[in-house]
């Protein structure tokens, strides 16, 4: 039982993923280049249900204004 409900929630978070707008930037020389942003659903990147920013030290749960 434990076991369906763990592939099942990791089967509907591959397919939020797959619906996602995700933007990865990478430096190997400067860390504060480092960013991870995703944005749910793919379709809504103005008014996302999810948003996700993460670099180095740094998280953030709220899209930034648009206006």
């Amino acid at each position: 039982m434990i076991g369906k409900l763990i592939r099942r929630a990791f089967i509907v978070f591959f397919v939020m993923l797959l619906l996602s707008k995700i933007n990865l930037q990478t430096s190997i020389y400067e860390a504060d280049k480092n960013s991870l942003e995703i944005i749910f659903p793919l379709w809504k990147t103005n008014t996302p249900w999810l948003y996700f920013y993460w670099t180095p030290g740094t998280v953030s749960w709220n899209p930034p204004f648009n206006g």
